[in-house]
Parts: structure tokens; sequence; C-alpha cells
């Protein structure tokens, strides 16, 4: 990028770049530490990555983390491009003879490369085949953050984002989560599934490919049938996530975004409907009356409530069906700001119970003094994402056990009413049915938050 400074990372070799290695090979990042004082790590920019200390192996992202010591701040290295064949010496001698004197990476630490030098090393580095292109969108990727935004409101597609974004970290973690929403290509790609297509690329698959015609869920038939993009996940025990976004209206026509989520674990399934707050005099605010498909939805809400409440089995008395709730139905109320391509966070908002939600649209602490109902974060009790996904991951909220054949038509409903559906469903693998504690209950890393980045 013009204008910019570039970061050479030289790990040097031994103990420390086999766990690089391992961890870019298994996640396709890593995580490393560097001198913020002498290094003033950028929000976002290009890195070049060198094992040890001689070859430039890897090109890609490095975005700023927390201090984790004196001077020293971690720095996440993601979205690697391989370089194959390309030498310090190499760089240098296709450098500009009147700047390769000041080419002098050293075989271990961080080099800051000045902006002109740095314009010229990616000159270099863009040369080699097949490197060129996606150099480019790496480049697109890092400008995109610090580029000025038109508007701070985004469409459909912020909604979309965060449905999928929830589904990855209740599913494997903020870690695991984080680590996906990284690898998601610059926006523009797909105009039907804006966000699901950015992920795309990081959708795994094994030898025999997978196929989603193989894996069947609660509603997959149905889903299937209005998919516009799809992922299939697999994670290290043999658990796989498939999302799917399910919509039969064109994109400008659509009303809005629902989420849900089936869980193998529990037999269960939670429904999420998104509803965008705007910005009030006191902040992000929610006023049911100016949506005119406010009461549509919640009756379609209620009656598919009351009906899963009716055909409810006995009382099943096996731990792994108790539920702290057996409603499934939530609202998310959340500020419809865009997001860039390298932001792995959640939309801010705040998950409701359809339940309390009713409650709440009767009570004085939201109506003013001409009887009109504002929902905001203080008038109101609710979850934060936190809360929500850690709660719906461990099988404490969802519908009973047995419930989830009605999903099928939850989903006909859903997609009836013109919205969009983004389907996130687990499918059993061969090992723990808790890969996220150990025998004594002790959490993994991927869900220690400070363990996050």
């Amino acid at each position: 990028m013009a204008g910019s400074k570039g970061l050479w990372i030289a790990v040097g070799g031994g103990p420390h770049a086999d766990k690089i290695s391992a961890s870019i090979h298994y996640n396709g990042q890593f995580t490393t530490t560097v001198p913020k004082s002498e290094v003033r790590p950028r929000v976002a920019e290009l890195v070049i990555v060198s094992m040890q200390g001689t070859d430039a192996d890897y090109l890609g992202i490095s975005q700023a983390g927390r201090l984790v010591a004196v001077d020293q701040t971690t720095t996440v290295i993601s979205s690697l491009v391989e370089l194959s064949s390309m030498t310090s010496e190499r760089i240098k001698e296709k450098l500009p003879s009147r700047l390769a004197r000041r080419f002098e990476p050293p075989t271990k630490g961080v080099y800051r490369v000045s902006p002109r030098l740095w314009s010229e090393v990616l000159k270099v580095v863009s040369s080699t085949p097949g490197t060129h292109k996606r150099v480019q969108e790496l480049r697109q990727a890092v400008a995109e953050p610090a580029r000025p935004q038109r508007r701070t409101e985004g469409g459909l597609e912020v909604f979309e984002r965060d449905a999928i974004a929830s589904a990855l970290q209740v599913w494997g973690g903020p870690s695991f989560r984080k680590r996906i929403l990284r690898e998601a290509a610059v926006s523009g790609v797909e105009p039907t599934a804006p966000f699901l297509k950015r992920l795309e690329k990081v959708s795994v698959r094994e030898d025999p490919q997978i196929s989603h015609d193989q894996i069947t869920f609660p509603g997959m038939e149905v889903a299937q049938a209005s998919a516009v993009g799809s992922v299939l996940l697999l994670r290290g025990d043999g658990d796989y996530l498939t999302i799917l976004n399910c919509n039969r209206q064109p994109l400008e026509q659509t009303l809005g975004v629902d989420l849900i989520y089936y869980n193998h674990r529990f037999d269960s399934f939670v429904l999420v409907q998104y509803k965008r707050m705007t910005e009030g005099e006191h902040g992000p605010e929610y006023r049911p009356q100016n949506n005119r498909n406010h009461q549509r939805e919640l009756n379609r809400m209620i009656m598919t409530d009351r009906m899963l409440e009716a055909r409810a089995k006995p009382r099943d008395r096996r731990t792994a069906t108790y539920r702290l709730s057996r409603r499934p139905f939530f609202l998310k109320l959340c500020e419809s700001k865009a997001k860039v391509a390298l932001d792995a966070g959640m939309v801010s908002g705040m998950y409701i119970p359809l339940e309390l939600w009713r409650r709440l649209l009767k009570s004085p602490a939201v109506r003013g003094p001409r009887g009109g109902i504002t929902v905001t974060c203080v008038n109101s009790r609710k979850l934060t994402n936190g809360q929500f996904t850690n709660l719906l991951r461990n099988g404490w909220i969802g519908s009973a056990a047995g419930e989830s054949k009605e999903l099928s038509r939850i989903i006909e409903s859903v997609l009836a009413a013109g919205r969009m559906l983004v389907l996130a469903a687990t499918i059993k693998g061969p090992r723990s049915d808790d890969f996220r504690r150990d025998d004594w209950g002790r959490f993994a890393a991927e869900d220690d938050p400070s363990a996050a980045i």
C-alpha cells in the first residue's frame, strides 16, 4: 500500500518456529508478541513472515491485540499466503539499487520497513505466479478499516453476519469464531448471500468429499430448496457445523433475518429474530410501532410457540434434557452498523426471550408519556452476546428434546414470511460429547475469554 510502512517478522527457527508452523497448518494463523514502542502495531497491516530468518515464507495480515506485558503487544497473523522460493537475497536483487542497500531484514526479530521500500518489496512478492491476485485481496482487506465509511448503518448482511458469528461461537467458542471470521473475503463477492459467500474459502471438506446431501438434520430438505449459500466446517473431534443461508425472496424484498440453531447434543433448537435498533436521544433504541411487520412476526412466533408447547412429550428425566427454559424463541435487538472484513466481533445488541418480550411490551418501564414504546438497553432485562451463546452452547436454553421434528414447519413459516433464514446445525462426531471441557470440567483454551484475542 502506497504510503504505508510494512512489517517483517523473522521467527528465527528452532522450537518456536515449529510451534508456529503447526499453528499455521491446523489453524491457518498464529499469535505472537511484538515490542509496542518499537513496532507500533496497527489495527491491520500487511506482514511478511520468515520462519528461519532467511526466506520470506508467508505474506499475511497482522492485527494488533492487547498489551500482555511491559511493552509487549499480541498480534494475530492471519490470511497467510505462502511464498515459494522467495529468499531475502532474491528480494534484494530485484529491488531498485537506491533502495536495495536499505533492505536489511534481521534473521530474528521484527523489522519495520519504510513506505517506499515496502512498496517495492510488495511488488517483488506479488510478481510470483498465482500470488498477485491474492496480494491484492489482502491489500484491499487491510485498506477497508481505514477507508471512510459513507454510512454507519448496514443492511441485512449485518444481521446475517451476526447470526453466523453467533453460530460459530456457540459451536466452537470465541477463539474459533474469531479465527473463521478473520478469513472472510472482502465484501462485494456475491449479492444474494453477502456474508456467507465470503466464508466459502474456509469451508472444510474431507476425503471422500462430504456433500450437504449426506448430512441430515430436522428441516434440512426444506432448507436446501431455498439455500443461496452454504458452509460446512469440521472440528478436531469430528463434529460438523453446517450453515445455510435460506432466502426465497430477492434480497431487496427480504423483510428481515432469523437464525435457527439446531444442537444435536441436546436435540433442541433456538430461533432468534433480529430487530434493527436506531440511534435515539439517549443511545440505541427500538420502537415496535415504527416496524409495520413487528406485530405480524410476533404473532407468528407466539402461534408456533404454542404449537410446540401443545405437542411437547411427557417429561423426560434424562439430565441432557433439562432446560432453564424450554421456550426456543428470542429476539435480538442490535445496531446495524456495517462491519469490515477483518472485524471478528459480534454485533452489539441484546437478546430477549419471547415471553419476556411480550411482558416488556406491556410494562410502563418502556412507555413514554404518550403511550409510545421505546426499548433500550437501560429499561429492559436482557442477555448479552456472551451470556446467550454460553447458555445455548451448553443446552440450558432451547426447545425440549423431541420437538425438533417440527423444525421443517418452522423453516417453511419463516421463509413464507419473506425473511432470510440462517440455519446452523451441528452433526455429531465420534468423540467426546463435550470437547470444551476435560474430565474435571475445566474449560479448553478456546473457551477461555482471557486466551482469546
